[in-house]
């Protein structure tokens, strides 16, 4: 492959990456401050987890689990009270091989979790650590994500 088809590629791959990170940054810190918002009960949880486009939801009691998709992503989530919780959030297609998951003990990010695991993958782990944090900037992505229609 000749130089300038290297590069367009490399482009392209950061490109993508940042468009993931853009999106999942805000969505999962938005997702995370309502898990573990101690002012809400499980009722507020599921509407405030819908406004997310967050999908199947089901309940049994005060338990809350959700398995849903969000553009590239699989998004799991299992709350049982305030700060008792399991998010995670795993890459498809492009973004392959890319898991984050935080409970309430932390949080580990991954690129390598599937057989065929992107470059992709890899590229956004590592937009995404370090971008991650609080406070997190809401960006366009995330907002015509979440100002969308649902399909």
């Amino acid at each position: 492959m000749d130089d300038k088809k290297v590069k367009l590629q490399e482009s392209i791959r950061k490109s993508l990456a940042k468009q993931a990170a853009d999106f999942l940054v805000p969505f999962i810190s938005s997702i995370v401050n309502i898990l573990t918002s101690p002012k809400i009960n499980s009722f507020e949880v599921k509407t405030e987890l819908k406004k997310l486009k967050i999908k199947n939801i089901r309940t049994k009691g005060d338990q809350i689990e959700s398995f849903s998709k969000a553009l590239d992503f699989n998004i799991y989530i299992l709350y049982a009270g305030a700060r008792n919780y399991i998010l995670k959030v795993e890459g498809r297609n492009h973004y392959s091989g890319f898991s984050f998951m935080e409970t309430n003990k932390g949080i580990i990010v991954h690129d390598n979790v599937s057989e065929d695991s992107k470059m992709l993958a890899s590229d956004l782990k590592i937009l995404f650590t370090k971008n991650y944090k609080h406070p997190y900037a809401v960006t366009d992505i995330f907002l015509d994500f979440i100002n969308s229609k649902s399909s």
